[in-house]
């Protein structure tokens, strides 16, 4: 996993955030980043996992990320889940999900 400097230092701040604030239960780097495939104008690509998909929560993370993003000159691009609907709805069989189960890195 190559990164640059600002996006090690974006994705532990956003982790630190994240892990203070919230009941994370999984929080992973995908994606060509993860993949050491990455081009300086890509992504990071985040998964993020709660105990259950809250709205309210959802948009303060997203508010967290967009103020990381911009103090950082990154763009992570966060998706959320809740395990319940990882869990028991149709996101367990999810193409994206499984990608990401299948080559996320752990932050």
């Amino acid at each position: 996993m190559k990164l640059a400097e600002n996006e090690e230092q974006a994705l532990k701040r956003l982790r630190e955030e994240l892990f203070a604030r919230y009941p994370i239960i999984d929080f992973r780097l995908y994606g060509s980043k993860a993949r050491g495939e990455g081009r300086p104008d890509s992504d990071l690509d985040v998964m993020i996992e709660l105990p259950d998909y809250d709205r309210a929560m959802v948009a303060e993370i997203d508010d967290i990320v967009y103020r990381i993003n911009l103090e950082h000159d990154v763009f992570i691009s966060a998706l959320v889940f809740g395990k319940d609907e990882l869990e028991e709805g149709p996101m367990s069989e999810s193409p994206i999900y499984k990608v990401i189960q299948r080559e996320g890195v752990p932050l």
